[in-house]
């Protein structure tokens, strides 16, 4: 009986013992798996449909040259990135760059738009790049690839030139060469106290842009590739404060809303099919919300104000002149060659497609507005 006893007490403790290993197993599974799900993601980006611009694109005036690493990187626990290999195009900047360097590097947000993401991405060596993450684009691979190989032939010292390019059904990424000075939207209605920007400066870089708009249109038109996204924002400043126009091509135009070129509605869900030509009449409509931009010096919206409606109407009222920058005016602008471009302006953002000028009438008119306005700089006392 005493043997029995001792053999019951034995058993218990051994059983005691084996629930209170299940018992620390079982907890110390539990702590794992809430610190798995408490973790953050390095760089988690909304879908594309919820995203909303919050910085100009390619630039940050804000943003310190010696960043060490970042909380941000390319890759993300959200991304449908698969082994493969980088598209490097024309370019001896990069011509040594892997895909693997992309997405390991150090990088940025510098904003997040309807479609896609932008990163500021540094590399150990000192080179920085902009890098552009498109989620969604209903376009298939041998399209999207022709349709780069086509950009990056079409060339123009004031199109901004992707470097390299990365292409999966869910995800493409396109490189850039980093601009610091920031876009033409900064400029306009940055924060910060802004810089002089004289008629002069102005009327140079709208026919700089018109100029090279002709180019590309020139040049791809049979491809039907259009800009598809013109607006002030993807107009970027070089080192010279030259003009030079991004994202070429990288939007497919709604043909049915004219100022899609500033919305970009349901450009992901079109796809170019042949000549647009509704799409290249919409970068004509963006140019000439740019010009109005550069002669107003207002935000396209602004409390639920639209630019174009609001010129309409000030000119209907005969009270044209209030509708420029009072600060071109102070400067001494030439009140005539002010409304000659602001004609060119109108005709641009016609809501009819088929009644707007085409690019190289637009490029026509400028320029002979430039020209008067140089002379007049020559023959002033």
């Amino acid at each position: 009986m005493k043997s029995i006893s001792k053999s019951i007490v034995m058993f218990s403790g051994y059983i005691a013992l084996g629930l209170v290993i299940i018992g620390l197993i079982l907890c110390r599974l539990k702590k794992k798996k809430r610190e798995r799900v408490e973790a953050p993601s390095p760089c988690k980006v909304a879908s594309v449909d919820d995203i909303v611009d919050t910085k100009p694109s390619f630039t940050s005036t804000d943003f310190k040259t010696d960043v060490s690493k970042s909380d941000y990187s390319i890759y993300s626990t959200e991304s449908a990135f698969v082994p493969s290999s980088l598209v490097v195009l024309t370019s001896p900047i990069i011509s040594d760059l892997k895909f693997e360097d992309l997405l390991s590097a150090p990088a940025e947000l510098l904003g997040r738009g309807k479609h896609g993401t932008l990163y500021r991405v540094i590399f150990e060596n000192g080179m920085v790049l902009a890098v552009k993450r498109i989620k969604g684009w209903m376009i298939s691979t041998d399209e999207f690839k022709h349709r780069m190989q086509r950009l990056d032939q079409a060339k123009h010292l004031n199109v901004l030139p992707a470097l390299a390019f990365y292409c999966s059904i869910h995800e493409k990424l396109l490189v850039y060469e980093y601009q610091p000075n920031g876009s033409l939207f900064t400029l306009l209605h940055g924060k910060q106290p802004r810089r002089k920007f004289e008629w002069a400066s102005r009327l140079k870089i709208a026919a700089k842009i018109a100029e090279a708009l002709a180019y590309m249109h020139r040049e791809l038109y049979v491809d039907g590739i259009p800009h598809g996204n013109l607006k002030s924002t993807n107009i970027l400043l070089k080192n010279n404060m030259e003009p030079c126009i991004s994202e070429y091509g990288l939007m497919v135009m709604d043909p049915q809303d004219p100022s899609s070129s500033l919305n970009g509605l349901n450009s992901m869900q079109q796809q170019t099919k042949g000549t647009s030509t509704n799409g290249f009449k919409a970068d004509i409509y963006g140019f000439g919300v740019i010009l109005l931009e550069l002669l107003t010096g207002k935000l396209v919206q602004n409390d639920g104000i639209d630019l174009t409606s609001w010129v309409h109407s000030v000119v209907r009222e005969e009270w044209t002149v209030e509708v420029f920058d009072k600060s071109i005016i102070l400067d001494g602008a030439s009140e005539e060659r002010m409304l000659n471009l602001l004609q060119v302006a109108i005709k641009c953002v016609n809501q009819a497609p088929e009644s707007r000028p085409s690019i190289s009438q637009v490029v026509s008119m400028i320029n002979t507005i430039k020209e008067e306005d140089d002379k007049s700089l020559v023959y002033e006392p």
